[in-house]
């Protein structure tokens, strides 16, 4: 019995200017129970897909065709800025007139008790995204589309989204960067280019198996054409040296009386007509054949730059803090840390959403607008310490700001060439570094966040959940420059492959309120991932 379309495009297209399209030819169709990744580069237009799908935007070409109820779950990163209600409860009931549909949507399906009365902005990114996921239940739909919606996951968090996914009768697209993941929940993978849309009939795994076979192949091509290329100038070369011996030889032998000088003539013409065919004919297989060469290059995107600047190379001790308790107004979040961070170390923090891992740093590096407060026990900070706070939606980056102008912000020292050089080296170049930050996608958010950070002097680099948004290309680029800084990094992260691969030094769980140095580090990862799923069980 043949499966029952949920949702049909043809010939999508989606232009960013007069001369400059997103994408184009893309055709969808996606029936009931599809378990569909959808993956491509940072900036390939993913979101704008979604989008488009879900009706949000109407600017562009093509067709939309939709039988059924269609959700669409957008970066939390993108939510966060749009929320302006106080309380949760205030924010829910702002929505919905049963609200307490969501709250037990909630409770039921993601295993997640949410303080109504707590400030909305309290929430961390994986609450929010489990609130909004909740919300889209609660409307039944027969289609989900999910933008990253593992990004601020913890690894219980993950479990339980892996299995509401299993679970779920509709049909769903998911983007996301964690592979583990995606192998898990996906049975089709989508590839977004600017040309189309191409289909795999498999796993995040088989996706990328193909893919090497598909670059093998290619790069096979390739070189049978540069070959081909090179014996056909060859042959033309040679064809040219024997017309050219051949006159010579004629005009030789009139020389020395072997000929008279009409067969001589005759030879020369013949040598002529011959060279100028075989020219003509030679020069036609060796455009032919650089055709060829070009047709079959392979086509590879340059990888992000980046390298990150420490302050100051001499170890001194940064922070210390001894028998501190962390708390947002009467609430006791994390008690009696021992923190101890020195120039070099490369400490790691993992726990539940919502335990207090972004609160301790904001409270560490005295943040604005930061409920959270460290009081009694000792907190030592050195006073000329340069930090550096990445956070999961990119605050540090004025949105009113175009691009060039973050990275003036970030560096006001810096020349106008050095800063487009550096932006360069992040993929945004041309007029796209005019553009304003707040058009940006999530992934372009990240890159010009590494990039500004790229510029500026440190001596301690806090990361939160850094490889959210970030394709693998990037996170593999994003691995080199972190292993290169020899500043005091301080990463909050459930990505575990990203944590094995920058050499952490030290890791601390947080659990039931207390802060304590794992047994394991990333370094064997089936262990320390053990370890941290105990951690995450409350």
């Amino acid at each position: 019995m043949p499966k029952k379309s949920i949702l049909l495009a043809e010939n999508l297209a989606y232009k960013l200017s007069v001369d400059r399209t997103l994408f184009q030819e893309v055709h969808v169709n996606i029936e009931a129970g599809d378990r569909i990744a959808l993956v491509g580069g940072n900036g390939v237009g993913k979101s704008t897909l979604f989008k488009i799908l879900a009706g949000k935007i109407n600017r562009y070409t093509g067709s939309v065709w939709c039988n059924g109820i269609v959700y669409y779950l957008p970066q939390i990163s993108t939510i966060k800025q749009e929320i302006t209600a106080d309380t949760v409860l205030n924010f829910l009931i702002s929505i919905s007139d049963e609200w307490w549909k969501i709250e037990d949507i909630l409770q039921t399906q993601f295993h997640t008790q949410v303080d109504l009365s707590l400030p909305i902005a309290n929430l961390s990114g994986g609450e929010l995204t489990k609130l909004f996921l909740a919300i889209g239940l609660a409307q039944e739909p027969n289609l989900l589309l999910l933008d990253e919606p593992t990004n601020h996951m913890d690894l219980q968090a993950l479990e339980s989204l892996k299995q509401f996914l299993w679970n779920f009768t509709g049909a769903y697209v998911i983007v996301s960067h964690k592979p583990f993941f995606l192998d898990q929940v996906t049975k089709v993978t989508w590839e977004l280019t600017p040309v189309g849309l191409k289909i795999y009939g498999g796993n995040f795994s088989y996706y990328r198996e193909q893919k090497e076979i598909e670059l093998e192949v290619a790069l096979r091509s390739h070189e049978a054409a540069r070959k081909k290329l090179k014996r056909t100038q060859a042959t033309a070369m040679q064809e040219q040296q024997r017309a050219a011996q051949s006159s010579c030889n004629g005009r030789a032998k009139f020389l020395n009386g072997s000929i008279d000088r009409m067969a001589a003539g005759l030879i020369k013409t013949k040598a002529e007509v011959s060279t100028g065919t075989a020219k003509k004919k030679h020069e036609a297989a060796v455009v032919k054949a650089n055709q060829k060469v070009a047709e079959t290059k392979v086509k590879t995107t340059k990888v992000t730059s980046i390298q990150l600047e420490e302050k100051n190379q001499k170890r001194r001790n940064l922070i210390n803090i001894q028998g501190a308790n962390l708390r947002i107004s009467e609430r006791l979040l994390i008690q009696n840390i021992q923190l101890h961070i020195s120039s070099g170390d490369r400490i790691a923090i993992i726990g539940a959403n919502g335990s207090g891992k972004s609160s301790l740093v904001k409270a560490i590096l005295g943040m604005e607008n930061q409920t959270a407060v460290l009081e009694l026990g000792e907190v030592l900070l050195t006073p000329v310490m340069k930090a550096v706070y990445l956070d999961q939606t990119y605050e540090l980056l004025n949105r009113q700001y175009t691009i060039l102008e973050n990275m003036q912000a970030a560096n006001p020292h810096l020349s106008y060439q050095l800063l487009r050089q550096q932006l360069g080296h992040f993929l945004f170049k041309y007029e796209d570094v005019h553009k304003s930050a707040s058009i940006l996608s999530g992934g372009e958010l990240a890159r010009l966040a590494i990039a500004t950070i790229s510029i500026s002097e440190i001596d301690l680099l806090v990361l939160d959940e850094p490889t959210n948004n970030l394709d693998l290309e990037t996170v593999e680029q994003m691995v080199v420059g972190i292993n290169d800084y020899q500043g005091a990094l301080f990463v909050i992260s459930h990505d575990i492959d990203f944590l094995k691969q920058i050499n952490i030094t030290q890791s601390f769980k947080l659990r039931q309120q207390t802060l304590q140095m794992t047994t394991y580090l990333p370094s064997t990862p089936e262990q320390y991932y053990r370890e941290l799923l105990v951690c995450d069980d409350k």
